[in-house]
């Protein structure tokens, strides 16, 4: 049987925590919980001392200089602080399905070389009104989160970043401590988009396969705190979505080959062109003009922009287009929980 370390960053989820440090204690493949306390407002400190006295499988840390990190800081140093082969991870306010890992344990079990098991979650809905603030910030509606098919591990790069085959999430991910090594730890410049930088960088550098697909793993819960369904302008979503994007491709420089950093870059021009940054909507017949202009004011914020031909290729409408074939038709949109 693997043992599996499960790591859960800690910030104001006092109602919620028991519950997920005991779906992790539930699991017989779990050996340690390891969980990072972020200087919670709420009684979330005082209810982590109280579990890790009740078992010695809890361990409970904060940073060392006793301030808030926020969750990508917390969640490394608790991979950082944990001693098994395998780490999972889990949200405060989420919690592990029975049998969580042994899917995980089977498939690692027949395949040595294999790095990571990503598997489907499920929606967890706390009441009606925290079901609409969820849906009012275009947050799926579905009550399965998973891969829309079955993506080979050479492949899952590529199609991560077209997010043309669904995606995962980071309650049903579980993988070698080893990977860290390849591809570092979750990175903290970043407000949002942090687990999904992580998932493209391992799926670059690990062999990620898929586990169950057809039923979930784990469940994340909506309730009325959620942080991704925060009122967030368009604005602000799409200097946030572009920051991911610049995120990645800077790491892609030194770590991928140049088709692969070329991939990530026209997905942030794609995302720079067709997302709006503003709240009114534009008459259709306006929108070329719009997304022209969105380019145009890309280069202000990443001057970078301005040496790479990709970019300047996408102020240039193909022939079809002046020819009426093609509408230029902006790619499906990716929503994730």
């Amino acid at each position: 049987m693997i043992k599996v370390s499960v790591t859960i960053p800690v910030y104001n989820a006092a109602e919620f925590l028991p519950q997920a440090v005991q779906s992790a204690l539930d699991q017989p493949q779990t050996a340690e919980v390891i969980l990072v306390e972020d200087l919670s407002t709420d009684s979330s400190w005082q209810i982590c001392q109280s579990l890790a006295a009740q078992d010695p499988r809890i361990h409970l840390y904060r940073h060392p200089d006793g301030k808030n990190h926020g969750c990508s800081a917390s969640r490394s140093l608790a991979v950082q602080k944990s001693s098994c082969e395998y780490v999972s991870f889990l949200d405060a306010d989420d919690f592990f399905l029975p049998n969580r890992f042994d899917k995980a344990e089977q498939m690692f079990s027949n395949d040595p070389e294999l790095e990571g098991v990503y598997e489907a979650i499920g929606m967890h809905v706390e009441n009606e009104a925290a079901l609409q603030r969820w849906l009012a910030a275009k947050r799926s509606s579905s009550v399965l989160h998973t891969m829309s098919r079955y993506v080979s591990p050479e492949d899952l790069f590529s199609v991560l970043v077209k997010g043309d085959a669904g995606s995962f999430v980071i309650d049903g991910l579980v993988v070698k401590r080893s990977v860290f090594e390849k591809v570092g730890f979750f990175d903290q410049t970043l407000r949002l988009h942090m687990d999904e930088v992580f998932f493209i960088k391992l799926a670059a550098k690990a062999k990620l396969a898929p586990g169950r697909l057809e039923e979930p793993v784990a469940c994340w819960r909506v309730h009325n705190h959620n942080r991704i369904s925060a009122q967030r302008s368009n604005n602000l979503i799409y200097e946030m979505r572009l920051k991911f994007w610049n995120t990645l491709w800077k790491w892609s420089k030194a770590q991928l080959k140049k088709e692969d950093q070329e991939l990530i870059l026209e997905q942030m021009i794609i995302d720079a062109r067709y997302r709006s940054r503003l709240n009114r909507k534009f008459p259709k017949k306006f929108s070329f003009v719009q997304q022209r202009l969105q380019l145009a004011l890309l280069p202000l914020a990443y001057p970078q922009m301005l040496l790479e031909p990709l970019f300047w290729k996408s102020f240039a409408p193909s022939i079809d287009y002046w020819l009426g074939k093609s509408s230029e038709a902006r790619p499906k949109e990716r929503i994730a929980p």
